[in-house]
């Protein structure tokens, strides 16, 4: 993608926080309504690569279902998407398994594709210190005690996924898993702590606090299972 190639951002309001940057950098901020295929297929109007992402939602599956069918009539060219690492359609995770239909329509599109698999977030840990940092780490670490996890940043995935769209024919059809560090939740407030020369609280949480969140949590505490992406350990 040369440096001319005009960018469109689909999804923000333009109002508020990072929209607002990528429209002081020429971007296009364009507001549409993802969850809706019509809305889709406008926003993709003109749009000949892309990279395309989900969120954990009510309305994922019929959404994954809408994504996976609208970019082979909306003359893309080439996609990346960022879906998980090892992902299978029998984890029984809804967000998860809905990026496996994704996928598996990706390869049927007929359209030139790239998926970027990161593992988790570094982003789950607020970069201000403060309580919702002190709330994440003491989440994380009820939930997966000394566990290491495989972690890489939203930062990284952009910057990786920029790449792609910049050079298509070196990434057609290929598939990356993205990890980097693998860190406990000690680790982590440790590192916090030497960054920002100070103590780095970390809220204490009963293990029982997985099943007030997400299904991936409570499925990762009953299996233990490798095949999990998100929390898989390091090899």
């Amino acid at each position: 993608m040369p440096a001319y190639s005009p960018m469109r951002s689909v999804g923000a309001t333009g109002k508020q926080g990072s929209a607002i940057k990528l429209k002081d950098q020429g971007v296009e901020v364009v507001r549409e309504n993802l969850a809706d295929e019509q809305s889709l297929g406008e926003a993709l109007v003109g749009v000949r690569s892309a990279f395309l992402d989900t969120h954990s939602s009510t309305s994922e599956r019929p959404t994954s279902r809408r994504r996976r069918r609208r970019p082979a009539t909306a003359n893309l060219v080439f996609l990346v998407f960022s879906s998980v690492t090892d992902a299978t359609p029998m984890i029984g995770i809804s967000h998860i398994d809905s990026e496996v239909r994704i996928e598996e329509g990706l390869r049927e599109s007929g359209i030139e594709w790239k998926v970027v698999a990161p593992v988790l977030f570094m982003d789950n840990f607020p970069k201000r210190n403060g309580l919702m940092r002190s709330l994440a780490l003491g989440f994380f670490r009820a939930v997966f005690g000394s566990r290491q996890l495989q972690l890489v940043s939203t930062g990284d995935i952009g910057y990786l996924a920029a790449t792609m769209l910049s050079d298509p024919s070196t990434y057609f059809n290929r598939r990356l898993n993205l990890a980097s560090d693998a860190l406990s939740t000690s680790d982590i407030q440790a590192i916090y702590s030497r960054i920002f020369n100070q103590p780095v609280w970390s809220t204490w949480m009963p293990g029982f606090v997985l099943f007030l969140d997400l299904d991936a949590f409570r499925r990762q505490k009953k299996t233990r299972s490798p095949r999990l992406p998100v929390f898989r350990p390091p090899e």
